[in-house]
Formats: C-alpha cells, structure tokens, sequence
C-alpha cells in the first residue's frame, strides 16, 4: 500500500473528496514527522507505538571491499505493533 492508496481508503471512509483526504492525510504524517523529530513517542491505540531511539556508533562491513567503516552514532525510527495488530494472521 503506498500513499495514494491510503488516500484513495479515506476518501472512500469519510465520503470526501480525494483532494480532502489528501489534506488529510498528509496533515497526519506531518504531526507525526514534526513529532518524531522532536523525539516524542507516538502511541496509537490498537496500533502500535512508533519511538525514537538512540543509534550507537559502530563499525560495519563494506560488503564489496570487505574494508571496515566507521558508522557515526544516530537516532532511528521503532515500531512496536500493538496486540490487535499482532494477531492478524497468527
């Protein structure tokens, strides 16, 4: 599923147009990217939980040289599916 196709589910849900559920939607993942790079923790009930976590430096591989790199200490993205979402298929 990308973009347009959750777009295309919530215009179908809400009954609005598509140029609305694209508002929408966008207005969505746009709290939770200005949320995400504050560094806050986001919860959706039945969901998940999306949090950011400290990356530690390391040193990694380049598979085609076998040469070590130096991997610079960052942040990065978790989810953690909820227990409604972790049922499905299971």
């Amino acid at each position: 599923m990308i973009k347009v196709d959750i777009i295309n589910e919530v215009s179908t849900a809400a009954a609005i147009t598509k140029v609305k559920a694209e508002v929408a939607v966008d207005a969505v993942f746009d709290a939770m990217r200005m949320s995400m790079c504050r560094g806050d923790r986001i919860e959706l009930r039945g969901f998940g939980v999306f949090q950011v976590k400290p990356r530690k430096r390391g040193i990694g591989r380049n598979p085609r040289t076998g040469k070590e790199v130096r991997i610079p200490p960052g942040r990065t993205i978790r989810f953690k599916p909820g227990k409604d979402l972790q049922t499905i298929g299971g």
